[in-house]
Parts: structure tokens; C-alpha cells; sequence
């Protein structure tokens, strides 16, 4: 596979992703935006959704739920600063549920990642 664009994604906690990958789409305005090689210099606001890595097919290799943050892309690096970065076989449903609970300040993020869940898992 042509691994050319490198992916970063920061939490306040640590480094979360930080490897070669080949596409990466954004959870980005009405839609998303998907980040390819050579893409224009690009910085941007994401929000709460989905984000997935793709193969060479297009077909979603990997995914991920990301919240609100910063997208930095230039030279074939696509920085993200984001508050939480979740890899999708680290929660349920239930898990989101009782997560946005406990943890009212991340409400938003929970519910999203459940309502995503329960729509489509």
C-alpha cells in the first residue's frame, strides 16, 4: 500500500495516532472531508463524528471516534488536535451511555459516539 500521508492526532492526555497511512476522511462540515496526497494546505475545524482510514480501494481500513478539534494539512501531514480519540472496539453503546453520566462535560461526544452506535453497529 502507498502509505504517503502521515497522520497525527494529539489529546490533551498523549500522542494518539501517529503512523503512515494512505486516506484519512474527517468528520468536517455538512459532510467530510477526506485528506489525500498532495492535498492543499488546509486548516480547519472538525467536529464530534467519525473518523476512518481507507486503503487504496477507498474501503474503510480503520475507524475511529474523534471529538471536536483543530486540522492542520500541509505536505502530506494531517495534524489533529482533539479533546478525545477513541479506537471504535474500545466502546459500546452502553459504555458511551453511562460515559456521558459520569461525565456531563463530555455529554455531547458520548451521546454521539451511542446514537452512532446504536444507528449503525
Amino acid at each position: 500500500m502507498a502509505e504517503n500521508v502521515t497522520l497525527k492526532i494529539w489529546t490533551p492526555e498523549r500522542t494518539a495516532f501517529n503512523r503512515k497511512i494512505y486516506r484519512v476522511v474527517l468528520p468536517y462540515g455538512t459532510t467530510n472531508l477526506t485528506v489525500v496526497e498532495d492535498r492543499a494546505p488546509t486548516s480547519l475545524v472538525i467536529h464530534a463524528g467519525v473518523l476512518q482510514i481507507l486503503d487504496e480501494s477507498d474501503a474503510v481500513k480503520e475507524w475511529y471516534f474523534v471529538d471536536s478539534g483543530v486540522a492542520d494539512i500541509a505536505d502530506n501531514e494531517c495534524k489533529i488536535s482533539t479533546k478525545h480519540f477513541l479506537e471504535h472496539s474500545q466502546i459500546d453503546a452502553q459504555k458511551a451511555l453511562e460515559l456521558k453520566e459520569h461525565e456531563p462535560e463530555n455529554a455531547v461526544f458520548y451521546d454521539m459516539i451511542a446514537q452512532y452506535l446504536a444507528a449503525f453497529a
